[in-house]
């Protein structure tokens, strides 16, 4: 419930941000809820990104690379963008689409094929 009210509280543009977020901040303190506020604002990020016809796009790669070329292919205007740093992948890069779609290109995925 919390995460509907703020993403609609978002979109609707009922007050300007700052004021949105303290509001949230103090009913969940209020409420002992404070605890959950990483999990309510993940699921309102994914809310936001369904409403707004948006994707959350992340970048799995072994070290700091640049992935902005790779980005055109993959990311539109609008869309959360994160860049993971996982160097268990050992090289390339895996992407990850709404937590459910990948592309894995790493080196870690061609060798365990290979095995």
């Amino acid at each position: 419930m919390y995460a509907q009210a703020l993403a609609d509280s978002i979109i609707g543009k009922r007050a300007d941000g700052k004021k949105i977020a303290v509001n949230f901040l103090t009913l969940l303190k209020k409420n002992g809820e404070l605890k959950k506020a990483k999990e309510i604002l993940t699921l309102v990020q994914a809310l936001l990104l369904k409403k707004t016809g948006n994707k959350k796009v992340i970048f799995l790669t072994a070290r700091n690379i640049d992935v902005k070329p790779l980005m055109d292919s993959f990311v539109k205007k609008g869309d959360s963008v994160q860049q993971k740093i996982n160097p268990h992948i050992v090289a390339g890069v895996k992407i990850i689409v709404d937590d459910n779609k990948q592309l894995d290109l790493s080196l870690l995925h061609k060798l365990e094929n290979i095995f």
